[in-house]
């Protein structure tokens, strides 16, 4: 409902976007351009206002002139490309220690109304009252919940999930789970076929001098850096592979056509899978080494697991993460560098990933998360920097995904050592100061977790124990950790319990309902997912007062926390064995109740400032 000035601001606005858009016959002026964007801009800004206002008041949203002013914002989002100006805050500002970890649940806008409502809702809010979204610490995460998993969303998502919670809840999105990935031109490689050996070599520095002409001779006259590479097209001995190279080598240090500073040589080899393929990279290392050559590149056959991922990191091309992990460590202990043939390039990479940000970001989202698979962890490293420095005012969150293996340098990372992996990722994101990063799974359609439900569980992937200890981990390093990837409604309670920064959830809240227009051409979705406000709630219910047993015993409100823990596994049973309606609403209404008790002893207990508040335990 507007009130009077409202209305007047309204008819200013809808009067000069049509004056303009009778001038819009004929193109604008710079002036006149200028006018008819402010237009639509101030149109934005008055209907947040306007749902400010009402979410302070606590006046419902309606009546024909709020209708049209949320039509105009709507078309001023379209027209302008995304909501005008940033979010004054994001996600990185959010203060989970005062108001417990942050929510966030995926819907591409059909459920903005039951997401935000639930949010607004919780004991929290009863007990804060009217506050912004930075407080409310609840994000609709704008994904499409497709066959395959969670995809991006479009102009049209962005304007209803905007218009849904602009001013009243956080708006996320993952503009990626998977890198649109680039490669550098592929590096020079001379081919060596049979004949003479002196013949041989002669021919081949004929071609590296052709080939490195214009990388020596320069217009700045400082030669660039550039390796070339050999490669035997037909057998022959090792000891004449080994003269060959020796020789070629001898021919670089001596600088008779390049630089030995910038110039260099190396070994491509062309190798088969498995065992046979692996001896051929060893022995390749070991020829490299002793003819005292840069590098060792490898070009081989992708497999199966690779070819349904379109790609994976570095040799998990070409190798299971076993055989890679033996290749690496091998190269490490000769000192020979070694990797694909084809180089990443992470400036391309990262350009792509920061124009899906950037409009996130231009949308007025507090979040914007991106993958970084298939990337090793020293190109992500690259891709992260450069991604940080662009969006320093903002947050931008990297995404590990733990279902999936990556690389460095020395080693592979899979599942069973995922934490070790996770670490040295946390050290290199610490390095660029990002604040905020996501840890999740990818692999939806597979069916795997983050967290198990047991040490047996191979479903899941990490035990509880090792999210607290990553979490501990990255706390120290100053990094909040967004935890994703099937989180239940049962583990919402204990990732609360251990007062992580935040949680992502789709199916914890969500209903299955049949497949609408929106996704029908996704022949592989039998149903949607759609979160409810109930579902929304009791995951939110159960994230705050698992945060509240945690804090309330810090604080020595033992008696507290285990009331509020027996309330949460009394709705959880009630939940688990599927009580009567009326029944679990019962136990939902007695957990809220102390919930919201909980969260009067604990803000009490942080304006005080000290542990022996005088509180004593709230009646119930």
């Amino acid at each position: 409902m507007l009130v009077g000035n409202e209305k007047k601001q309204l008819e200013r606005i809808e009067n000069g976007l049509k004056s303009m858009s009778v001038r819009k016959k004929k193109p604008l002026g710079v002036e006149d351009n200028r006018k008819y964007f402010d237009f639509l801009r101030n149109a934005l800004n008055l209907y947040e206002d306007v749902v400010r206002r009402c979410r302070k008041h606590r006046i419902r949203l309606g009546g024909k002139d709020y209708k049209r002013l949320r039509n105009l914002a709507g078309a001023a989002i379209d027209q302008l490309g995304g909501q005008g100006e940033p979010s004054p805050v994001s996600l990185k500002q959010y203060d989970h220690v005062a108001y417990g970890p942050f929510l966030g649940v995926s819907d591409e806008g059909s459920a903005a109304v039951n997401i935000r409502g639930a949010a607004l809702c919780s004991p929290k809010m009863r007990v804060v009252g009217h506050a912004g979204p930075i407080v409310v610490g609840v994000s609709h995460d704008a994904e499409r919940l497709a066959a395959v998993g969670e995809v991006a969303v479009g102009p049209s998502e962005y304007r209803e999930i905007r218009l849904g919670c602009m001013g009243r809840i956080m708006t996320s999105t993952n503009v990626g789970t998977r890198l649109n990935l680039r490669y550098y031109k592929q590096r020079p490689v001379v081919e060596i076929h049979s004949g003479s050996l002196d013949a041989l070599i002669e021919e081949a520095k004929r071609e590296v001098k052709a080939i490195l002409e214009p990388f020596l001779h320069t217009p700045d006259n400082i030669p660039r850096p550039i390796t070339v590479f050999v490669c035997f097209k037909t057998r022959m001995r090792s000891k004449n592979r080994l003269e060959v190279l020796k020789k070629l080598a001898n021919a670089f240090e001596e600088g008779d056509f390049c630089d030995p500073r910038y110039h260099k040589l190396g070994l491509l080899i062309c190798v088969g899978r498995g065992k046979r393929g692996v001896k051929a990279v060893k022995d390749a290392i070991k020829l490299a080494k002793r003819a005292k050559l840069a590098k060792v590149a490898v070009k081989g056959v992708v497999l199966r697991q690779a070819e349904d991922k379109i790609s994976m990191p570095g040799l998990l091309n070409y190798f299971n993460p076993e055989q890679t992990a033996e290749l690496l460590r091998y190269a490490a202990e000769e000192d020979m560098p070694i990797g694909p043939r084809n180089v990443v390039d992470p400036d391309t990479v990262a350009r792509n990933v920061w124009s899906g940000l950037n409009v996130a970001r231009n949308m007025g989202l507090e979040l914007g998360k991106y993958g970084l698979f298939p990337l090793t962890l020293d190109e992500s490293d690259q891709v992260m920097e450069m991604i940080q420095g662009w969006f320093s005012s903002w947050t931008a969150a990297p995404a590990f995904y733990v279902d999936f293996p990556t690389t460095d340098s020395i080693d592979v990372y899979t599942e069973s050592n995922i934490a070790e992996g996770i670490k040295k990722w946390l050290r290199i994101v610490s390095k660029h100061g990002i604040p905020v990063v996501l840890i999740d799974t990818a692999d939806k359609d597979k069916g795997r977790k983050l967290l198990k439900n047991s040490p047996t569980d191979r479903v899941g992937i990490l035990l509880l124990e090792q999210i607290a200890e990553i979490d501990a981990f990255a706390n120290e390093l100053g990094i909040k950790i967004l935890w994703a990837g099937g989180v239940t409604v049962p583990q919402a309670f204990e990732m609360g319990k251990l007062g992580v920064f935040g949680i992502y959830v789709t199916s914890a809240a969500a209903v299955a309902k049949p497949v609408t227009g929106r996704y029908r051409r996704d022949m592989m979705l039998p149903k949607e997912k759609e979160p409810t406000f109930y579902g929304v709630y009791r995951v939110k219910l159960l994230l705050e007062s698992g945060f509240l047993v945690g804090r309330l015993r810090e604080y020595g409100f033992n008696d507290d926390a285990d009331a509020i823990e027996h309330k949460a596994n009394a709705f959880l049973k009630a939940l688990r064995y599927n009580y009567e309606w009326d029944r679990i609403k019962s136990k939902q209404y007695e957990l809220a109740s102390r919930t919201a008790k909980a969260w009067k002893i604990y803000f009490s207990c942080r304006s005080s400032k000290r542990k022996n508040n005088p509180y004593r335990s709230l009646p119930e």
